[in-house]
Parts: C-alpha cells; structure tokens; sequence
C-alpha cells in the first residue's frame, strides 16, 4: 500500500470496502450470466467458470444431436446448487480478501535505541526514576555493561 498519510488500518479498510464483492451483485451475474459461469468469474472462480463456460458452450453447440443434454443437464443441476450456495461463495471470497489485507499490513514498527533513550530521559526529567536507573537503562540499550557500583535490583531488570 502506498502512504497518504492513512494509517495501515484505515488503508487495509478502505482496500477491502473497494475490493468486497456483493452477494445481490453475484446473484445478479448468476440469474443473467449463471449459464456462462458469469457469478464464478465474478467471485475470481475461474477455473470452474471456465468449466461451466465450456459446458455450456459444449452443450448448445450439440442440443441438436441430442448429446447436448448431457452438458446441459449437469450444468443445470450444477447452477441450482451454486444459488443456494452464492452467499457463502462471497462471504468466503470477503474473508479471504480481509485475511490477504491484514497479512500485508507491517507490525508494529521497532522503536529505536534514541526513541527509548529520549523515553528513560523524560522519565527521568519527571521524577518517575532516578538517575541510576536512567543510566542502567542506558547502558542496556547501548549495549555496555552495567557498573559494577549500580543496586542488583535495578542491574537484574536489565
């Protein structure tokens, strides 16, 4: 994803909102273009839509040999059953489409040694820990060893 100061969050949403398929949209396809496998292209079935594509295609081309029928009558049965099963075929593709978008998302990012120094230094610029244990800290992150003089309280949280 590109940045334009969105966080990743609102990026992967906006992503998914523009990308989700709709289940009234994919009956629409079945109901005109289901003997085509129109829905299955729609919902990026494209194996089986070639299938059904080819089936279709198979079966007009010899409804006047009556071998036709054998084309067209599994592909009927196999059109009743993808209306009853279109909702669940989208909600599966809508699923993976968000699972494929938070998989792209980045973790948190690392904070850096500076980050954490500028952190330990405000904490103890307020008060919240002495200056021993700001530089415990500091030598941690820097990666020295602590003084030998520092309490073993403060060097084990090391």
């Amino acid at each position: 994803m590109t940045n334009t100061g969105l966080s990743a969050d609102t990026q992967a949403i906006l992503t998914f909102e523009s990308n989700k398929k709709s289940t009234g949209t994919a009956f629409l396809f079945w109901f005109f273009l289901g003997g085509f496998g129109g829905h299955r292209f729609y919902l990026e079935r494209t194996g089986s839509a070639v299938t059904q594509l080819i089936l279709a295609i198979l079966g007009w081309l010899t409804i006047w040999f009556v071998v036709g029928l054998i084309f067209l009558v599994p592909l009927g049965i196999w059109l009743l059953i993808d209306a009853f099963s279109l909702s669940g075929m989208v909600q599966s593709y809508n699923n993976a489409l968000m699972t494929r978008l938070n998989a792209q998302q980045p973790g948190p990012a690392p904070i850096s040694t500076v980050d954490e120094l500028a952190k330990y230094a405000a904490l103890r610029d307020s008060g919240a820990i002495t200056a021993e244990e700001y530089d415990v800290q500091k030598r941690r992150l820097i990666g020295e060893a602590p003084l030998s003089g520092a309490p073993a309280e403060i060097a084990a949280t090391a």
